[in-house]
């Protein structure tokens, strides 16, 4: 049982409820909580409610940040911005200045979304031969050298969307990330679990002096991590503006740090770097239609999994009953087979998105599944031979008064990125590279300019030409089908926002060499995994509650109790906050 679920149960203990009618005759409401719509059933599960606005994120002091900036009259975005900022020095291993990202946006006046495109770019110097060149230490060179950083987008995107759909400035939201770093926080349980590799990495690169390090060692939990480079850089930006990342002092600094490890980025690949605002793909489900990012993200690969999902009563079937998770992993093998065959920059290579996106393609995967076994190949595409080209992330979520929405996923991509810290800059580089294919011949190899194929795919969903529910989620490949099953517990199976995140997840992607498995949270009950091996599938078991199936983010807007719920997944440090 979680954490939350222990929590509501503790609640209908006889002294909390004499407790809870007693102040309920001595203390008077605030104006801010009185009602004139339907009241909250106080039994539900929620994680947090508003009825003005609504921020979710990965870490509660991003919260507050965002809160506080509804409050004062800003609107979707310019609370979205606030955020990231914070999370970078709340959350640095997910996310921050050296990375990049996407964000889909909900403009209420115009009944409209829109996205923005700000994912790093490979340099001009980078070939679809640089890691194959490096022989048997090319995942070394991927993960952990300059090579693996890709020409960072973070700032761009969010100063793109700030001067379009904004209304205040880079230095006025600025200011709550510098206080984090300046004063410090004690860091979390789950910013203390880093792996040998991850250990390895910023010893290698960012060296025992580092603040992300302590004293050279990795961090308990409680003990305080404070930044001051990143407040001085953080500064530096507020008073000057994104040039002074993009070709001035900072730039010069992201140059020598790559150089020094081996890489090969220049001054003009920073220089020239620009955010795009984009089109959104648009599908739907059950009726619903839903809006999400175009590629490189693989909102494409969300609406595939889920038009396939949409052919089966799942519903009758039952939430995670070995028949639903059977077919739904079957349907995976045949989404991530057209992910690998077809995912690259649509600015270089061509992507046959009006057939993956169709609902009779769908229909011809969907009975192409066995309902007694598991198929020995998942092969990709009805398109014929192709023409052509031969980790750690975050999410959040804000609804503003107007009902605007900004839903952000952005990354380092593996924990801590690269590893690499420009000097006296105080935040990580990414090691984005490391999402290309390291071969040539693909849609996806490396090459100048490209972006890397993404499983990013934050998602907003309609419902009576509304919408009424956004989502995001870090977790590497596990994105969208966490993002899948997520929106079928809502729309099939009827949970509340907090209960769809909450529910025991499971993944499944093929594999080369046939030793593919379906991996599972603990909490699945045995006798469900015994009728799935009965018909061939082989079973990986996590924790109850574990961070490989990432860490969603959501808001559920409910019309008619004119109410927003929050959901944040306790996977991880989610948190959400509403007013």
């Amino acid at each position: 049982m979680s954490r939350k679920s222990k929590t509501r149960r503790n609640f209908l203990h006889p002294a909390w409820i004499l407790l809870i009618l007693m102040t309920a005759f001595c203390v008077q409401k605030p104006a801010e909580v009185k009602m004139t719509a339907p009241p909250v059933d106080p039994h539900a599960p929620y994680n947090a409610m508003g009825r003005q606005g609504m921020v979710v994120a990965a870490h509660p002091l991003a919260v507050e940040a965002g809160l506080s900036v509804l409050k004062s009259g800003g609107n979707a975005v310019d609370a979205a911005v606030a955020v990231s900022f914070a999370l970078n020095a709340a959350e640095p291993f997910a996310s921050g200045l050296g990375g990049g990202g996407f964000m889909l946006l909900y403009l209420a006046g115009e009944n409209k979304v829109t996205a923005v495109n700000y994912r790093e770019k490979a340099p001009r110097l980078a070939g679809p031969n640089m890691f194959e060149e490096k022989g048997k230490d090319r995942d070394e060179w991927r993960s952990m050298s300059g090579l693996a950083v890709g020409v960072p987008g973070m700032l761009a995107g969010w100063n793109l969307a700030l001067k379009k759909y904004g209304t205040k400035t880079l230095a006025e939201l600025v200011k709550p990330a510098v206080e984090i770093a300046e004063k410090g926080m004690a860091v979390s349980k789950n910013y203390c679990a880093i792996n040998k590799e991850e250990y390895e990495r910023l010893l290698k690169n960012a060296g025992e002096g580092s603040c992300y390090l302590n004293n050279g060692l990795p961090y308990e939990p409680g003990e305080r991590l404070h930044n001051p480079d990143l407040a001085r850089t953080l500064r530096r930006i507020a008073e000057k503006g994104i040039e002074e990342f993009y070709r001035g002092e900072i730039a010069q600094k992201i140059v020598e740090a790559v150089a020094a490890r081996g890489g090969v980025m220049a001054l003009d690949d920073l220089a020239s770097y620009e955010a795009v605002e984009i089109a959104p793909l648009k599908g739907s489900y059950q009726g619903h239609p839903l809006y999400t990012i175009p590629p490189p993200g693989s909102g494409a690969y969300l609406i595939e999994l889920l038009n396939i999902i949409e052919s089966w009563p799942v519903k009758s079937w039952g939430h995670n009953s070995p028949v639903y998770i059977h077919h739904l992993s079957e349907a995976l093998g045949f989404v991530f087979a057209d992910r690998d065959f077809y995912l690259g920059d649509p600015d270089f290579v061509s992507i046959p998105l009006d057939g993956l996106l169709s609902k009779p393609y769908a229909s011809r995967i969907a009975g192409a599944v066995r309902p007694d076994r598991v198929l020995d190949s998942y092969p990709p595409g009805i398109f014929g031979k192709k023409d052509g080209a031969p980790g750690n992330t975050t999410h959040l979520c804000v609804v503003d008064k107007d009902g605007n929405i900004a839903a952000l996923t952005q990354s380092i991509n593996d924990f801590f990125g690269s590893g690499i810290v420009p000097e006296g800059t105080g935040f990580l580089l990414n090691d984005h590279m490391k999402d290309f294919y390291p071969l040539p011949g693909s849609p996806n190899s490396p090459g100048p300019l490209r972006r890397p194929a993404s499983s990013m795919a934050p998602v907003i969903v309609f419902k009576d030409g509304k919408p009424f529910l956004s989502l995001g989620s870090p977790g590497g490949v596990r994105i969208f089908p966490s993002l899948a099953q997520i929106i079928v517990n809502i729309v099939d199976f009827g949970m509340s926002l907090d209960e769809a995140i909450e529910a025991p997840r499971f993944f499944f992607a093929p594999s080369k060499d046939g030793a593919a498995e379906i991996t599972v949270e603990s909490r699945i009950p045995e006798s469900i995994l015994k009728r799935l091996e009965g018909i061939g599938h082989k079973i990986a078991i996590k924790d109850a509650y574990d961070r490989f199936f990432g860490g969603a983010q959501g808001i559920l807007i409910d019309r008619n109790r004119r109410v927003i719920y929050g959901g944040a997944d306790s996977r991880r440090d989610g948190t959400g906050k509403g007013y």
